[in-house]
């Protein structure tokens, strides 16, 4: 099976939601445990992939993106492009070059780039900026011309979520953030005043302490991953308590 079952959160859920692991709360708890997993996705950024190298094709400038199921029971969705790289048909792979980002603004405002309004209708040889529609369809231009077109010479990576179907998701999520997972279940379902469990106290305690490991040790692995670096700290002499900016950094 692709990826942890969401019941296998179950167990921990119900150490903060009595009653989560009986069977006439099987379905409700899945699709907490769904959701809270969704959210932590979308703002941790914590599942990524790059996806299969597609085919550019000779006047074709929109691309489906569709991730695999390595992770998931069903496709992800992609909650946002991390980057595009495109190389020649036929070049090697340390031959890729990257697209640079537009957003939608930039396509659509006039004189927010110094691009003429044509510049999206033109056709090249080598695409130079991607841009990715609320449909998740992206987009590269200038539109690729028979000497762009290659085959596997477009590679994109993104940052995913899980489908609302979804009844798996990745491993290292289970493994690194069971407990806070489990704690952001139990803040959902007892901020809910339809429900039995119906506690917004308790329930805005467990959220504090979600969104503290979401937010703090979560998102630092947006950037620095799992590595072990030093981090240079610029102290503001105004704040400092002395005027000497000899030494202006604190490594710990």
């Amino acid at each position: 099976m692709a990826g942890t079952a969401h019941t296998s959160y179950v167990t921990d859920v119900s150490y903060y939601v009595k009653g989560a692991e009986k069977t006439e709360n099987a379905t409700f708890i899945a699709d907490q445990i769904l959701k809270t997993i969704r959210d932590f996705c979308r703002e941790t950024w914590i599942w990524r992939e790059t996806l299969t190298a597609m085919d550019v094709v000779d006047t074709q400038d929109d691309y489906t993106l569709t991730p695999g199921t390595d992770n998931s029971d069903v496709v992800p969705e992609v909650h946002m492009v991390d980057w595009v790289k495109f190389k020649k048909d036929g070049d090697d792979d340390d031959q890729y070059t990257f697209l640079y980002p537009w957003n939608l603004e930039t396509e659509e405002v006039a004189g927010s780039t110094g691009i003429n309004a044509g510049f999206v209708f033109t056709e090249g040889s080598s695409p130079q900026v991607f841009y990715v529609d609320p449909d998740d369809t992206l987009y590269i231009k200038p539109i690729p011309n028979d000497d762009a077109a290659g085959t596997a010479n477009l590679l994109v990576k993104c940052i995913l979520v899980p489908a609302l179907t979804a009844t798996t998701s990745p491993s290292h999520i289970y493994t690194d953030w069971l407990e806070t997972i489990s704690i952001g279940v139990a803040s959902r379902v007892m901020s809910m005043a339809g429900k039995k469990w119906y506690n917004p106290t308790l329930s805005n305690f467990y959220l504090s302490r979600y969104l503290r490991v979401r937010n703090d040790e979560a998102r630092a692995q947006r950037w620095m991953g799992k590595t072990r670096t030093k981090t240079h700290v610029r102290i503001t002499p105004g704040f400092s308590g002395g005027s000497r900016s000899g030494s202006s950094g604190v490594s710990f």
